[in-house]
């Protein structure tokens, strides 16, 4: 029998029951909670001949029922970026444990991308959003959650935004890394960061600012700001950083490290020798072109399973219940 032939009816002759008691236990299944009470033995026998048939839900006639789609969608900046790659990987797995489907898209930091993408999504119906919120995007992000729709954001989040939200303790984990510059007796460091005014760069910013000021060294603060996706003028900024008798660089993105690292090594110069650096994610370029750099880890796994629990909750919800609003912040790893 092929996946398109099987039926609830011919589960329900499988497995001796009528085919209302099947649907009771698919329904309990999307919904991941006991909708209905079914006996557990039944319940068990019922789900194995569904997977001796390969039984596959008809997801339009689910959607009649209930409503729902069974997907949700999410935006990040840049899926190429490992970061958001490696969240989108755990997303996915997840919503599947919840039987559910994910729809991803990326914003590429323009807030009419971010609005197109997200304006797709919702036509195709998904049940919730997870997003990543992009600077310029905060009116787009002010209409879905006046509009109702299912939202988490994850990695930033939009002051004054009523939304629930997964992020890093990001001013935190700043401060302990230029703290660790400091403590390897660098003292004149510099902070390369974006341009863009997303929450996640602000808060990196004030860390490495809080550091160097308890340390006496405010004037040594200096923070390069380069524009998104335009990073032609970092050989004119690290030949700068040089003149200036700069010894370690904290550096806010992934991208943004791996640039400056090139630089350093491009012109001769070796990590931690000649260079201390300190960095946001991990990447494995530095197993072979440094040692004794600074990093943080962050914990995607936690990212994606917190956000798609919160927006489980959402989804789930009882006509009237309310779903409070929750701001979970995550904890860094520092490694060196």
């Amino acid at each position: 029998m092929t996946n398109r032939h099987v039926t609830i009816k011919d589960i329900a002759r499988e497995a001796g029951v009528s085919p209302a008691l099947v649907s009771f236990v698919m329904s309990n299944r999307v919904a991941g909670e006991q909708l209905y009470r079914v006996n557990p033995e039944t319940s068990k026998r019922i789900l194995e001949v569904a997977e001796h048939l390969h039984y596959k839900p008809n997801n339009s006639a689910r959607a009649l029922r209930s409503g729902k789609t069974g997907t949700i969608g999410v935006v990040v900046s840049d899926i190429a970026n490992p970061f958001f790659a490696e969240i989108a990987r755990y997303l996915e797995d997840d919503a599947y444990h919840y039987d559910y489907n994910v729809i991803f898209g990326s914003s590429d930091e323009n807030p009419e991308k971010f609005r197109r993408v997200v304006n797709v999504l919702l036509n195709k119906g998904v049940d919730g959003l997870i997003l990543v919120p992009c600077a310029g995007a905060d009116e787009t992000l002010r209409e879905i959650v006046a509009s109702g729709i299912n939202t988490v954001l994850i990695d930033r989040k939009v002051p004054g935004l009523e939304v629930s939200s997964v992020v890093l303790d990001n001013r935190s984990a700043a401060r302990v890394i230029v703290e660790k510059l400091l403590s390897r007796g660098a003292r004149r460091i510099d902070m390369v960061s974006y341009s863009m005014d997303i929450s996640s760069t602000r808060d990196r910013e004030q860390g490495y600012r809080d550091a160097m000021e308890a340390a006496g060294l405010s004037d040594n603060i200096h923070i390069e700001r380069v524009a998104h996706n335009d990073y032609a003028c970092i050989p004119d900024y690290f030949r700068e950083a040089r003149s200036r008798g700069v010894e370690a660089f904290m550096m806010a993105t992934n991208t943004l490290s791996s640039l400056v690292l090139s630089e350093i090594i491009r012109n001769g110069f070796r990590v931690p020798e000649d260079y201390q650096v300190a960095r946001f994610d991990r990447n494995s370029v530095y197993d072979f072109n440094g040692h004794g750099i600074i990093y943080v880890r962050q914990p995607v796994d936690l990212f994606a399973g917190k956000a798609m629990k919160l927006l489980m909750a959402e989804i789930r919800r009882k006509p009237k219940q309310e779903i409070p609003v929750e701001e979970i912040v995550l904890s860094p790893e520092i490694l060196e």
